[in-house]
């Protein structure tokens, strides 16, 4: 299992880096503030699961740029190098290099996570909030998974691209589009449509599932269905919970499987 020995590589090259740890401090930062300010902002029940629904916010911005920031130099930088071609003279696959290394670097941006959740859940109980166990694990859970797309989407830009500068400018495009643009373009859309008067406030289900598709909004589903008491998720069945759970599935293998496709394939000299 050669894939082990490059995700402890990359574990270790990672977490030594300065920016690492910059990043991932801005993260944990403001997941433990939020948890802080939370039980301040209004009657309660304070509870974990309700504080999951608050702090996603906050994450679908959050996660998305540490993932690409962590995963798009993490192969091509050895392309350039030449580096590549010798760990692939090594008794290393394409394949071994790739998921090694996804591993190693979702797994530095999931151990910070994992223990920014766990200050912020003690945040919340103490004094006189509730822990709902279960509900807290899923969003834990959801929220590493989330991470893991991130990053992988990240790192899928760094085996597409043939140059560090471009695989940078490419995971900066798919970020801005998802997470700064996407909100805006729903918005004009449902404007324009109540101005023509084709709808009446919300979009059809149909073009609600399209704008759904971005992961930081099926993130905002799963939380919504399966962890927030607070909150419902409405619509026809294929903007549920659950459909939601298979969207996140397929986000987490399909980018950095279509990219791998290509990879393969490909001349490294």
């Amino acid at each position: 299992m050669s894939w082990t020995v490059i995700a402890r590589q990359d574990w270790a090259l990672t977490v030594g880096e300065r920016s690492t740890k910059y990043l991932l401090g801005l993260l944990g930062f403001v997941v433990v503030v939020t948890a802080y300010v939370y039980p301040l902002g209004g009657p309660g029940p304070h509870t974990t699961g309700r504080f999951a629904g608050t702090v996603h916010g906050s994450l679908t911005t959050l996660v998305p740029i540490v993932g690409v920031l962590l995963g798009y130099n993490a192969v091509v930088s050895e392309r350039e190098s030449g580096a590549l071609r010798l760990s692939l003279s090594l008794p290393h696959s394409r394949a071994d290099v790739v998921f090694g290394k996804f591993l190693g670097r979702t797994a530095v941006v999931a151990v910070a996570l994992v223990a920014a959740l766990a200050v912020a859940g003690f945040l919340v109980v103490y004094p006189f909030g509730e822990l709902e166990p279960l509900r807290y694990l899923v969003f834990v859970v959801f929220t590493v998974w989330f991470a893991g797309i991130w990053t992988g989407i990240g790192i899928a830009t760094s085996i597409a691209a043939a140059t560090k500068r471009r695989a940078l400018v490419i995971a900066l495009f798919v970020f801005f589009v998802f997470v700064m643009l996407w909100d805006t373009v729903d918005s004009g859309v449902t404007l324009l449509l109540n101005f023509l008067d084709l709808v009446d406030g919300e979009l059809p289900d149909p073009l609600q599932f399209y704008f759904g598709l971005e992961p930081g909004r099926v993130f905002g589903r799963l939380t919504d269905g399966f962890v927030d008491p607070s909150a419902t998720v409405e619509g026809a069945w294929y903007l549920s919970e659950w459909a939601a759970l298979v969207l996140f599935a397929l986000w987490l293998v399909g980018p950095l499987g279509l990219a791998y496709r290509r990879f393969a394939r490909r001349d490294l000299a």
